[in-house]
């Protein structure tokens, strides 16, 4: 029941930092920058480090309480 708990949790606050940083980067699109990457000013989200760290944060946190899961329930903890 924990675990339930605290993976909801984690994926609650990092959907909404996931949202929070989209709209930011879309409000900072519409502005003029001299010098971007053309990776970056194509696909601003994908090249964008902090938000495929929001996406792999929840599923990481998955695995690892399944991980520990499955060693508990082995009794190997």
């Amino acid at each position: 029941m924990m675990y339930t708990v605290l993976i909801a949790i984690a994926v609650i606050a990092c959907a909404i930092s996931l949202y929070m940083s989209v709209s930011i980067m879309r409000k900072q699109q519409k502005q003029r920058f001299d010098h971007i990457n053309p990776t970056v000013a194509k696909h601003p989200i994908a090249a964008n480090p902090i938000v495929i760290l929001y996406l792999a944060f929840p599923i990481l946190v998955i695995i690892g309480g399944l991980v520990w899961w499955y060693l508990e329930a082995k009794g190997l903890t």
